[in-house]
């Protein structure tokens, strides 16, 4: 037992050895102090939707509680983000929920020309889960979904109107 520990150990040393030397003497090898996997500050999602940006969507506010809605806006964010803050008329579409939530409106998102999905912005991926949901689960035709990639974080950042609560 003894012996193979001692082996392993100097397995060990010897291979750390040829690789420290390897750095010093190869000038193409990997620089120890530098991060090959850095953070995109401007993180851009890919999906297969139709873009929305801020101007179009907030051109949008005014008809959202029609009687027949020709524009529906989706929340995937939680329920508690929702009632934290959400665009005004935009409707709770948790998209971990969406039995709950998804469900009693598929016939009327089926039915609209324009359904607009957003979650936090940046990175958050949660509008586009739902968007994908909505096409394979739901039916819903791909060329309808819009994908408002900035989300809340745009909204907020261009000085929007928000909605609190659970009221639409």
């Amino acid at each position: 037992m003894r012996d193979t520990l001692k082996q392993a150990l100097c397995f060990v040393a010897i291979s750390c050895g040829v690789s420290l030397l390897n750095v010093l003497l190869n000038p193409s090898a990997l620089a120890i102090n530098t991060n090959y996997a850095p953070v995109a500050s401007d993180v851009v999602l890919e999906h297969e939707f139709n873009n929305i940006d801020h101007q179009e969507l907030s051109s949008y506010i005014d008809i959202l509680m029609d009687e027949q809605p020709y524009v529906i806006v989706l929340d995937a964010r939680s329920k508690e983000d929702y009632e934290l803050a959400h665009i005004p008329g935009a409707h709770l579409a948790d998209h971990y929920h969406q039995q709950q939530y998804v469900e009693p409106l598929a016939e009327a998102i089926r039915m609209v020309p324009i359904v607009v999905v957003y979650c936090k912005g940046g990175d958050c991926e949660d509008s586009i889960f739902l968007a994908r949901d909505l096409v394979y689960k739901h039916a819903v035709p791909l060329e309808s979904l819009y994908i408002y990639e900035g989300g809340m974080n745009d909204w907020n950042t261009n000085g929007s109107p928000v909605q609190s609560g659970g009221v639409r």
